[in-house]
């Protein structure tokens, strides 16, 4: 446990250099919610946690909504992405149909060092903050790696926009 704690922590260090993009996002955020657009949040996989927690979890996010490949966009919108899978082509269909309505995107995924042209759904975010991810964290002894917390870090980044968008709302008293 200790190795996965202290590569956990290491992870989670490198999303301080996201500080800047975070406030920028947070932002855009803000904006969609003042101004009367929706905030739409869709997930993959094991991200789906994260719709859950800005849903229906303690610290929501205001006036979010699950986004889905029905979902009506608008340019005042703005979409949250969450997908383990820099390539997938379910979160690049949301992604694609956000960007045609003119909606703001910001996106989380894991770490890839696959071809831009498979990335594509990650080139269309105005915003996308990487988990840094490639594999597990912990060695085993047949040369293995477990432990690939997604969910975790992805969690950190969700309360990093979380607490800088609260700082801009109460600017706005909402």
């Amino acid at each position: 446990m200790k190795i996965f704690r202290t590569q956990l922590q290491n992870f989670i260090n490198r999303t301080d250099e996201y500080e800047e993009q975070f406030e920028d996002a947070a932002r855009i955020i803000a904006q969609s919610i003042i101004s009367d657009g929706d905030l739409w949040i869709y997930g993959e996989s094991e991200l789906e946690g994260i719709v859950s927690q800005a849903v229906s979890g303690v610290d929501p996010l205001p006036t979010i909504k699950v986004a889905n490949t029905n979902t009506a966009f608008t340019h005042l919108d703005t979409l949250l992405v969450f997908s383990t899978d820099p390539a997938s082509t379910g979160t690049k269909t949301i992604v694609e149909k956000g960007k045609k309505a003119g909606c703001e995107v910001i996106g989380v995924s894991s770490h890839s060092s696959q071809s831009d042209q498979e990335q594509e759904w990650i080139t269309l975010c105005n915003f996308h903050f990487s988990t840094g991810l490639s594999q597990g964290l912990v060695p085993t002894d047949d040369g293995n790696r477990i432990g690939t917390p997604h969910l975790l870090i992805a969690l950190h980044i969700y309360y990093a926009l979380y607490f800088t968008l609260q700082e801009y709302l109460e600017e706005y008293d909402m």
